[in-house]
């Protein structure tokens, strides 16, 4: 069967917003523009792409070259809405699952093969919150490394800045975020005031901030996985760069073998047994309730250890495209 993928790096701010009608910001949207041909990466002859954003002519030719070179379809909204019932056939993959791309496609399209329900769209909500990867590292609890501890949830921003003035540095992140927006690496030597506001802004919006250790990371990596019927298939290894403050920045492009060899090196503890650990982990936690792509983001410490669960997004990553084919699965 066919399938229509979609673009909409947008998907964690729409989970936030908890909203099925959502405009993300114009830097996200130019993001969502530029890489709209990400998910030629999974796709296959006879698959189609969904743009939803306009695009200037040049760009749109050089979409287009891209698009035929891999045999599939590029599709604008009123493209696609002339072919709604062929369409309906296909089975719909954005980028990632939300109220809001859920009806952009029911109302482009129609009722779509592979379309969750609206309750399944709240689960997918309920899961994407940080407060799931404390559940996660829970799980893995025997194999966690000394100094890595569990993240805290706190709903008043009093009680955070304590924890800041004892601690002296603290991560403070959104229940839901992305790629490093959305996060804060505060110290006491900040302006206490503006973190203080910032700390607020969440609470207000999003009803809790998420507390984290400062780690003296110098590694940062994932495990992909792609879930179905309950259970988690590994697809492979990432590794990525990020900046003081957090900010994904880029993946690295290498085989398989290098970067598991980059990861022994800094991780010295890293091997199957934490694999298993943490498929065991994402079954208990999340495949029970969620089909589909997701990914585990990792740190590993200057002394070596390991924080096997630093954030889990359940949609695709900039680590996925050449481990995932979904003529595959």
């Amino acid at each position: 069967m066919p399938r229509l993928f979609v673009f909409n790096p947008d998907t964690d701010y729409c989970l936030a917003s908890g909203a099925d009608s959502y405009t993300p910001p114009a830097n996200v949207v130019e993001v969502r523009r530029s890489l709209a041909m990400t998910p030629l990466a999974f796709a296959s002859p006879g698959d189609a792409l969904l743009v939803l954003d306009d695009i200037d002519p040049p760009t749109w030719r050089s979409y287009e070259a891209q698009a035929s070179l891999a045999g599939v379809e590029l599709l604008t909204p009123s493209l696609a809405r002339a072919e709604r019932r062929r369409l309906q056939t296909y089975v719909a993959v954005p980028w990632g699952w939300n109220a809001s791309i859920r009806r952009t496609l029911t109302s482009v399209i129609g009722d779509m093969q592979g379309m969750p329900s609206a309750e399944s769209i709240e689960e997918i909500r309920r899961l994407s919150h940080r407060r799931s990867n404390i559940e996660m590292l829970r799980a893995m609890a025997p194999r966690l490394d000394k100094g890595i501890e569990m993240p805290a949830e706190l709903s008043e921003s009093a009680e955070a800045l304590l924890r800041l003035e004892r601690e002296g540095q603290l991560w403070f992140k959104a229940p839901w975020s992305s790629s490093g927006r959305g996060v804060i690496l505060a110290s006491t030597d900040d302006d206490m005031h503006k973190t203080e506001l910032w700390i607020q802004g969440i609470i207000r919006r999003q009803g809790s901030v998420m507390v984290e250790k400062a780690y003296d990371r110098v590694f940062d990596f994932a495990t992909e996985w792609f879930c179905r019927h309950g259970k988690a298939r590994f697809l492979g290894y990432s590794v990525f760069d990020v900046s003081f403050r957090g900010k994904y920045q880029s993946n690295v492009s290498a085989p398989q073998t290098e970067l598991l060899a980059a990861i022994k090196k800094r991780c010295a503890g890293w091997d199957d047994g934490y694999l298993q650990l943490q498929r065991q982990a994402i079954e208990t936690v999340f495949a029970a309730n969620y089909e589909g792509p997701l990914g585990v983001d990792m740190l590993a410490t200057r002394s070596g250890a390991v924080n096997p669960s630093v954030e889990v997004n359940l949609r695709h990553t900039m680590g996925m495209p050449g481990l995932l084919k979904y003529k595959d699965l």
